[in-house]
């Protein structure tokens, strides 16, 4: 019986803050690209029911025309939701090897943007 598990699923999902203006760049390989600095809170109660809060950062890339747009419309404080998919990566630094995790975005909806500085 195939069921849900029987699939690989690798997605994010993340709703927050643009903590700095978009900036558009070029990749190595001459693709335009981004990195948004995202900020997402969260909250929770804790044991003695008291609120807690707790903002995370992420930083995201995105690439293409979704960059271009995204440096052209959205400032530091644009509310976005953004989705996409995780990549390990790897790399050698002082000859010991180091890992991480890029985020890279494949949609970006603008919830409440604020114009890059410079932009109108």
């Amino acid at each position: 019986r195939q069921g849900v598990f029987a699939m690989s699923h690798n997605l994010f999902q993340f709703i927050g803050n643009i903590t700095r203006d978009v900036v558009l760049s070029h990749a190595e390989s001459g693709a335009t690209r981004v990195q948004l600095d995202l900020a997402v809170d969260r909250s929770w109660r804790d044991q003695s029911g008291e609120k807690q809060q707790k903002t995370d950062f992420f930083r995201i890339k995105a690439f293409g025309k979704l960059a271009e747009n995204a440096a052209k419309y959205l400032g530091k404080g644009s509310k976005v939701f953004v989705d996409g998919r995780v990549e390990p990566t790897r790399f050698e630094r002082d000859g010991k090897t180091v890992y991480g995790i890029d985020f890279i975005a494949s949609g970006i909806q603008y919830l409440d943007t604020k114009a890059p500085l410079g932009q109108g």
